[in-house]
């Protein structure tokens, strides 16, 4: 279903991924990094109890034919399914050395053209919203989800039949909602008033200056739309004594105003660049 040639956004049913598997991959940990310095974008995969990562499972270079074909094998025969390891072909490479991935030679690393908009994502916001461009962010506020998750304490509890002990000690954590940021400070539910408007990260004074004490250019996102939920955050890896919840539901059934939507979608504004780290404020720009 992917043309590599002329990448378009998929409906995330067509991957292995929380949405289709979620009980599998909620027992894998799972690290990516892009090495600047030789291209190499390097997955690692443990299982969840191994807690000191001592033993991975998988370790490939996903800029290398040879990493993805072995990533491809791997999750195949994780999952009992054919899967394949895709990516865009926007990496200047030439027709050659696609058929000489050997995972050592410089010929095998695909190089990031830097001009690509595509972006493997759970939405299509950013094609509707940003002139087909899928890169998008997604913002969870904290306290949305304390408010929600204080909300339908009786709700699980009804689904055991045993219950559980302490559960009211127990929050839903908001790495569940699969957030690439985290914000605090806000009001419950008031991230959904940001929707159309820019937001401008305030480095925190530590964050303020890169190491040569130059200051990076103002980082804006702008805020494109609301989340809507699935059942890929049904189960939580972090929190696996609940089970499996219908988080949909449950937030139809409590927040019917809102419906089954938290978390907001945005998209970098701009192309000037920037940085955000933990610490780190925003502020909301004038119209």
């Amino acid at each position: 279903n992917f043309d590599q040639n002329d990448p378009q956004w998929l409906h995330k049913d067509n991957f292995l991924c929380a949405f289709t598997a979620p009980e599998l991959l909620a027992t894998l940990r799972t690290e990516y990094k892009v090495e600047a310095n030789d291209g190499r974008r390097q997955l690692t995969v443990w299982s969840r109890q191994d807690n000191d990562r001592q033993t991975p499972l998988l370790l490939a270079d996903l800029a290398c034919q040879a990493g993805r074909d072995e990533t491809s094998q791997f999750f195949s025969d994780l999952s009992g399914k054919r899967v394949v390891c895709v990516c865009a072909s926007d990496v200047a490479k030439s027709s050659a050395s696609e058929n000489k991935y050997d995972g050592n030679s410089e010929s095998s690393k695909s190089q990031l053209s830097g001009k690509h908009t595509h972006q493997f994502g759970n939405t299509s916001s950013g094609v509707k919203n940003n002139n087909g461009d899928t890169r998008t962010i997604h913002i969870v506020n904290s306290n949305t989800v304390k408010q929600f998750s204080n909300a339908i304490k009786h709700d699980i509890e009804q689904e055991y039949e045993e219950g559980i002990n302490n559960f009211d000690s127990i929050q839903l954590n908001p790495t569940r909602f699969r957030p690439n940021v985290v914000v605090d400070g806000l009001e419950p539910w008031s991230e959904f008033d940001l929707i159309g408007k820019t937001i401008e990260v305030v480095p925190n004074q530590d964050n303020d200056a890169i190491g040569d004490g130059t200051k990076s250019s103002p980082l804006r996102f702008r805020i494109t739309s609301r989340t809507v939920r699935c059942a890929g955050i049904g189960v939580d890896p972090l929190q696996p004594e609940l089970g499996v919840i219908d988080i949909p539901k449950l937030l139809t059934k409590n927040f019917p105003q809102h419906g089954p939507y938290l978390g907001i979608y945005a998209v970098v504004d701009g192309y000037s660049g920037g940085s955000i780290c933990v610490g780190d404020t925003f502020q909301v720009l004038d119209e």
